[in-house]
């Protein structure tokens, strides 16, 4: 057992004194490779060149190029370093530290490559422990050639005549930077192709190409340009305001052209045709202008009546032209019904809300913009659009005459070619309210006295129009003789009628006629003359102031008066006288105004009773005077007896109502 124990003991010692060689011979080979690496990079002994270890033994720094020049953005400058120890030797592994004094200038590589950033002067430095060298880059970029295109960016220029487009030129250096700064001489081959202002507005003139040239710093550059014509306008050639029945063809082809700003025909040119609205169809949709600039299409209308519009496009002009077309409408898919059935208004009246008609399909769809005619056959029309609205309804404003009764509005729906019956429109025309009474007939008339007057009054109220106002009442008032009514009421047309008995009594007579709200009264007048004569009668005539006759005197004066059943004295009659003894004076007269006729008897000279007769000629009507004689020459004292005639007079006609 102890032998084992001593045979572990000597195995550890061993061990121990293995690992003491080891580190011993590690620890030479070591310090023998510090030596060789002290001698290599120049801390050892005198060689021309060695390697450092890092920065260490490094004594001045150089850098070269002192100053370089790049001409363009992105060039690469080499600097080189060169770094020695304190005798002069080349450090071969030193690692320097590059930095530029401004980076948006240039910027600096961990191996000395300088890369130009942007125009300017700045340092480059290089940096070996505490050491620094310093040297120069100066960036100033040098136009190597011109880039010129439109704002698009295109390399070549399609210009409208007329039309201007900026161009821009861009100076570039050697690796495609723009240089700014700089000033452009622009110049075009050609200016009767266009025109080419110093700052590179391009304006076309005539149709052509030439090149625009661009002159920067000696660099040139070149861009193609081609001056196009086009159109500028599009106008209607032929085709336009034709009509025809809706969803035919048009009778005339639709003809338009385009032209250029110089009113010359644009050749070439692609025309669109489109109805508006889908309102028919065209053939073709689309045409190419013509050596004369024209373009053609055929246009069958839609279904709907009204106007309807094409639109013609050309390209390079943004508006449309548009062309309208009238579509009548069918008569047999057309209804047309008026607003109102009955229109009442008062003569001379103006109708603004009721005249009006409803222009319809056969399925009672509205049809809107409908042309529609109005005609008057009495009155004045007035439309108030030409075509009916939205709602198919088209109105007019009416005046009616000054006339009442029927007046006729007519409407006319499309034209004569569509043969849609006219509606026509009744109004019954009233009478206004009654502004005056007139006497139609029967006024100044004159009858016997009690008779009716021969010709029937006729009276008429008026209104302002002149138009006879219907229901009027009319007082009548009289000064004498008598009327069936004193209240009569005018008739549709404004007449009343009545007949007037004149009074029994001989003269004038007057009739007024009273309308409440008239102040002005209508007076009528009629004569009563007397009547037939009915009496002869005998009157002593009064003695004349200063007469010589005595009582005894044989001559007696007299008057035979001759009357009508009234009483009335009767004029101008003709009368004869006779006495059978003395002599009468004048044995034949005419009545005066008094119906009077004086004579002068001279009696006979036989005492008795003596008799003066009378008759009016024509007629029955006699009289007799009777006087007694008492003695030869003397009538008697007593008065006369008179025989009065013997005829008997008709009653008048007894009225309804009278006052004399």
């Amino acid at each position: 057992m102890s032998q084992m124990i001593q045979g572990a003991h000597k195995s550890a010692w061993f061990r121990h004194i293995s690992k003491g060689v080891a580190l011993a011979a590690s620890t030479g080979a070591a310090f023998v490779s510090i030596v060789t690496a002290l001698y290599s990079y120049g801390v050892l002994g005198k060689s021309e060149s060695h390697q450092s270890i890092g920065n260490y033994g490094a004594a001045w720094v150089r850098l070269r190029p002192a100053i370089d020049t790049a001409t363009a953005i992105g060039d690469t400058i080499h600097f080189a370093a060169t770094i020695a120890d304190k005798n002069g030797s080349i450090l071969v592994g030193a690692r320097p530290t590059w930095t530029t004094g401004d980076s948006s200038i240039a910027i600096v590589e961990a191996d000395g490559s300088v890369i130009a950033r942007g125009q300017g002067l700045t340092t480059v430095s290089v940096v070996v422990g505490e050491l620094v060298s310093h040297a120069k880059i100066f960036v100033k970029q040098q136009v190597a050639g011109v880039a010129v295109a439109n704002p698009a960016g295109d390399t070549a220029v399609v210009l409208l005549e007329g039309s201007e487009l900026q161009l821009r030129a861009r100076p570039l250096d050697a690796r495609g930077h723009t240089v700014p700064g700089r000033v452009a001489q622009w110049h075009i081959d050609d200016t009767t192709i266009a025109a080419l202002d110093s700052k590179g507005l391009l304006t076309g003139r005539e149709a052509g190409r030439s090149v625009v040239s661009v002159k920067i710093d000696g660099a040139a550059g070149y861009l193609p340009v081609s001056v196009i014509t086009t159109a500028t306008a599009i106008t209607a050639v032929a085709g336009t305001n034709q009509r025809v029945l809706a969803g035919h063809v048009l009778p005339q082809r639709v003809v338009v052209r385009a032209t250029n700003r110089k009113g010359a025909p644009a050749p070439g040119k692609l025309v669109t045709f489109r109805p508006l609205g889908a309102q028919g169809k065209v053939e073709p949709p689309t045409a190419t202008t013509d050596a004369d600039g024209r373009a053609r299409t055929q246009w069958t209308l839609g279904n709907d009546p009204g106007r309807q519009t094409l639109l013609a496009s050309v390209e390079n002009v943004d508006s449309a032209l548009a062309i309208e077309a009238e579509a009548d409408p069918i008569a047999e898919n057309t209804r047309v019904a008026a607003l109102a059935e009955q229109v009442r208004a008062r003569a001379g009246a103006l109708l603004e809300d009721s005249i009006g008609i409803r222009v319809a399909d056969s399925t009672g769809r509205a049809l809107p913009d409908v042309p529609v005619r109005w005609t008057a056959l009495d009155g004045v029309v007035e439309a108030v659009a030409p075509r009916t609205d939205s709602l198919g309804i088209a109105r007019a404003k009416w005046t009616l005459t000054n006339k009442t009764g029927n007046q006729r509005l007519r409407a006319s729906v499309g034209a004569a070619e569509s043969r849609v019956p006219p509606i026509t429109v009744t109004a019954t025309a009233l009478s206004g309210a009654a502004a005056s009474i007139v006497a139609v007939s029967g006024d100044r008339q004159s009858a016997a006295a009690g008779a009716v007057l021969p010709k029937v009054l006729v009276l008429r109220a008026l209104d302002a129009n002149g138009n006879g106002a219907a229901e009027v009442p009319l007082m009548l008032s009289l000064s004498g003789g008598a009327v069936p009514d004193t209240e009569l009421v005018t008739d549709s047309l404004g007449f009343a009628r009545t007949q007037w008995t004149v009074g029994r009594s001989a003269g004038d007579y007057t009739l007024a006629v009273h309308v409440d709200g008239i102040k002005q009264l209508l007076k009528l007048t009629a004569r009563a003359k007397p009547a037939a004569p009915a009496n002869l009668s005998f009157d002593d005539a009064p003695a004349a102031a200063g007469s010589s006759k005595t009582p005894r005197s044989r001559t007696k004066r007299l008057y035979a008066i001759v009357t009508d059943v009234y009483g009335n004295p009767v004029a101008e009659a003709p009368v004869s006288f006779s006495v059978k003894a003395g002599a009468i004076t004048p044995a034949r007269a005419v009545t005066d105004a008094k119906g009077r006729v004086a004579l002068n008897w001279m009696m006979g000279a036989s005492a008795n009773e003596q008799t003066l007769r009378g008759s009016v000629r024509g007629t029955d009507v006699t009289g007799a005077y009777v006087t007694q004689v008492t003695q030869a020459g003397t009538p008697k004292v007593a008065p006369p007896k008179t025989t009065p005639s013997t005829k008997t007079a008709a009653p008048p006609t007894k009225p309804t109502k009278k006052s004399e």
